[in-house]
């Protein structure tokens, strides 16, 4: 093999090796002419140096991609203000209703816990929700009756009626737009994915499909916005699986398979905890 041969070969190892595809640089034939040489080895340093640099930028895009956002917490300050969005979970949650099956809702059990725990903080938590609601009526009132009232961190849970109506892509895009918007009036959010229509552990409830589908966009649209994600389907499923040996399909965290009940209601404000300081 020549010496031009040989430069050759380099030339094209070298970016090879670092982005794992060939890049072929242009050279001259006449290799052993110095004008020539210096040319390629000019070539040759500003291919080194851009494979580099395109390897640390995807070894950084990889670490930052490996974030655990589900292990993220927020930071509690002197005044902020907590605001649970939702649909009828945190609404019945709020109004703690029905007496039947409700004695004392999640929100409440956060604002006493954080209380307790930030006497000092001046603390306000709060609720916006109604029965029914899906991402895109979330997006209807979050200027008027959520951003309005200026909170400083708003937790989303949404997504059991989403499942059950809309499409997957029109859900990912409400709830990226419903973050963005947050996001853009300096509001710290945290991202809850649904949980359950049906209590049995085993995938055999009617909507577990749908539910599992809608609740990896939520994990996926926390981890693109890096926000903290609160894993409740995660949470509500081992959760059957230690206590409801008998598949039953509600009676555990809900009274019918959906809304919460008192072990409900402690279970998710348990949930929610996790995610303040």
């Amino acid at each position: 093999m020549n010496s031009g041969e040989s430069m050759s070969s380099w030339i094209r190892a070298v970016p090879n090796a670092i982005l794992g595809v060939p890049i072929y640089l242009p050279y001259s034939t006449s290799m052993q002419e110095e004008g020539s040489l210096m040319v390629t080895h000019r070539w040759v340093l500003t291919a080194f140096l851009l494979a580099a640099a395109v390897g640390w930028a995807c070894g950084v895009g990889a670490a930052e991609d490996d974030t655990d956002w589900a292990s993220k917490q927020v930071d509690l300050k002197k005044g902020d203000h907590i605001i649970f969005f939702g649909d009828s979970l945190t609404e019945l949650a709020g109004r703690e209703e029905p007496k039947s099956h409700v004695t004392k809702g999640y929100v409440r059990i956060v604002r006493e816990a954080l209380e307790r725990k930030h006497p000092d903080k001046d603390l306000k938590v709060d609720w916006v929700a109604t029965g029914g609601h899906t991402v895109p009526d979330l997006l209807k009132r979050v200027d008027k009756d959520v951003i309005a009232k200026k909170p400083t961190i708003v937790v989303i849970q949404i997504g059991c009626n989403d499942a059950r109506r809309i499409p997957k892509e029109r859900f990912q895009a409400g709830l990226e737009e419903l973050i963005d918007r947050l996001q853009k009036a300096e509001i710290q959010v945290i991202q809850c994915s649904l949980t359950s229509v049906g209590e049995k552990h085993d995938g055999t409830n009617r909507d577990d499909a749908a539910l599992e589908a809608f609740a990896v966009v939520a994990r996926e649209v926390a981890k693109a916005k890096k926000v903290p994600l609160n894993d409740l389907r995660k949470a509500f499923v081992e959760y059957w699986k230690k206590n409801n040996p008998d598949n039953k399909p509600s009676g555990f965290l809900t009274y019918d398979g959906n809304h919460f009940n008192d072990a409900g209601h402690k279970f998710v404000a348990e949930q929610m905890l996790k995610k303040f300081k």
